[in-house]
């Protein structure tokens, strides 16, 4: 029995695909903020007001997306289950009014107690977002320790928050 192995030319592929994601990555990510967390607070959609300080035993998550982006959609469900265990900024921008983004968040079965409406992109601006979603995790020091853009599995998400916080 022959068993086939990947020529050359498929490996080479491969790697080409590999380079082109890692370079498109590095592209996202090259203006986000690093370091130290920019301090702001800010009110959610339920008038409580929130703030970019950490946790003392915990890593915070701020994430940013928008009601148009379909990859965000994809992961509203990863958000809302950390929010039960984790400090999450959930700022949507460029998304319309409260009202808009509340008649969003109640279609997408959100909860409102964290999300942010960034209206005048000042916290985007404030973090070099220029694409969604983009998430920012804070370590207890205030430091930003990741940064993603694009898709992250709730697992991914956990793992990021739990090295955070330690």
């Amino acid at each position: 029995m022959k068993i086939n192995r990947p020529s050359r030319k498929t490996l080479m592929q491969f790697m080409m695909v590999v380079l082109a994601i890692f370079v498109i990555r590095m592209w996202q990510q090259q203006d986000l903020t690093q370091g130290m967390t920019p301090s702001f607070s800010s009110q959610t959609l339920t008038d409580e007001v929130m703030n970019s300080k950490p946790l003392p035993d915990q890593g915070i998550l701020i994430h940013f997306w928008a009601t148009w982006c379909p990859v965000c959609a994809v992961e509203n469900d990863n958000i809302q289950a950390l929010a039960e265990d984790y400090k999450i900024l959930n700022i949507a921008i460029q998304s319309g009014s409260d009202d808009d983004i509340k008649k969003y968040a109640e279609e997408n079965n959100l909860k409102l107690d964290n999300i942010i409406n960034d209206k005048s992109g000042s916290l985007s601006r404030l973090f070099g977002v220029k694409g969604t979603p983009s998430s920012f995790f804070i370590n207890t020091e205030g430091r930003i320790q990741f940064v993603e853009v694009g898709y992250t599995t709730t697992l991914g998400y956990r793992l990021r928050l739990w090295w955070a916080g330690l």
